[in-house]
């Protein structure tokens, strides 16, 4: 594994701070973001945000942790899967200003560059909005499945573009105060800039590395409106999910909700919830981890699952962050906001939803 967020370089930073509840922030200099503030990995300044080279460097510092100790005759089978939402469109901004490499307005060059500097084989690129990393994850297993790679490295990344500003103050969802995800008065989403990685790999009697099996994967396309999530895509990929698994509702430990904060989303993924778990989702832990990091856009889903196979590791859940007060309608769910000991917990769903309809759910078990 391998992570550069707002809690710092590393996987152990990760952890810390999702614990401590302490996190990066910078005030944005785009015009769409006067008066907000962004996540940005820690130390890093404005200037650092918003190189044009910002992307590429994400991702080959998350893939390099996650490569550390990794045979190097090896690198040259591993397929570089990354998921982002900029498919060359922030790039293009840059080179059209006369800054940076106009090839980096290719769709896939951030990939190919990074797997030709990390010594890598194949190179694909995601783009499904603020689920890319979950899509990644998703598009990786089903590589290994078929035998299409035998190690697929998954690598979420995103930077708090201008692009990005704009159209989330186009839609109005973009907040002032943060995420606050279940937040009776939560008013929209935070971005930040990430990214992180895991090496997935089929798996092999006595791997003594492994820290967790990604059990099962669903997604769906549903929605009706650009910025208004459908409860019923979202119940369709968690289903798919656990089916994938053959878990049922009941055998899953905890949720890592998308909870990006939204007036809209949240309600329409605590519905999806309801309708999978039953009476269940009551006493079910949920958590989300956007209310300290903020939404990470494409590296949400591989940061997310981070945070899902740390816990399960650690058998701790982290908290949700600036959930308090939690509206009203959900103050009898079990919405963890401080650091809970989890007993026994052997499974995990991870949540994450993109914008036009995209809605993905991938199931975690401990090793």
């Amino acid at each position: 594994m391998g992570v550069v967020a707002p809690t710092g370089h590393g996987v152990p930073a990760l952890w810390d701070g999702l614990l401590a509840e302490r996190a990066h922030r910078l005030p944005m200099p785009y015009d769409a973001a006067r008066g907000h503030r962004a996540g940005a990995v820690a130390g890093a300044s404005a200037a650092d945000v918003v190189a044009p080279d910002r992307l590429l460097d994400l991702v080959c510092l998350a893939a390099g942790e996650a490569l550390d100790g990794l045979d190097p005759g090896r690198r040259a089978g591993v397929t570089l899967v990354v998921g982002t939402t900029d498919t060359g469109g922030n790039a293009l901004g840059h080179a059209l200003a006369g800054a940076g490499d106009d090839r980096a307005a290719l769709a896939g060059w951030v990939a190919e560059r990074a797997a030709e500097q990390l010594g890598l084989g194949a190179a694909v690129t995601v783009g499904s909005a603020s689920a890319s990393g979950a899509v990644a994850l998703g598009y990786a297993r089903d590589l290994l499945l078929a035998g299409d790679a035998e190690e697929a490295l998954v690598v979420g990344a995103d930077t708090v573009s201008k692009s990005a500003f704009h159209g989330l103050a186009a839609l109005r969802t973009l907040g002032v105060d943060g995420c606050q995800p279940f937040h009776e008065a939560r008013r929209g989403i935070a971005l930040s800039e990430a990214a992180a990685a895991c090496l997935l790999r089929r798996p092999s009697p006595g791997d003594d590395a492994v820290l967790g099996r990604l059990a099962g994967y669903g997604a769906s396309s549903f929605t009706t409106h650009m910025a208004a999530p459908e409860s019923a895509g979202i119940e369709l990929a968690l289903r798919r999910a656990l089916a994938a698994a053959a878990l049922a509702p009941g055998d899953v430990s905890f949720v890592n909700a998308h909870g990006p904060g939204t007036k809209l989303g949240d309600v329409a993924e605590m519905r999806a919830l309801a309708d999978v778990f039953g009476d269940r989702v009551r006493t079910l832990p949920i958590n989300s981890v956007k209310g300290l990091l903020w939404h990470c856009q494409g590296a949400a889903g591989v940061i997310e699952s981070l945070a899902c196979l740390l816990a399960l590791r650690h058998g701790t859940l982290t908290p949700t962050t600036a959930a308090e007060p939690v509206d009203p309608q959900w103050r009898e769910y079990d919405i963890v906001t401080k650091p809970r000991e989890l007993v026994d917990a052997r499974s995990a769903v991870s949540v994450s939803c993109g914008l036009g309809g995209v809605n993905t759910a991938v199931v975690w078990e401990r090793a």
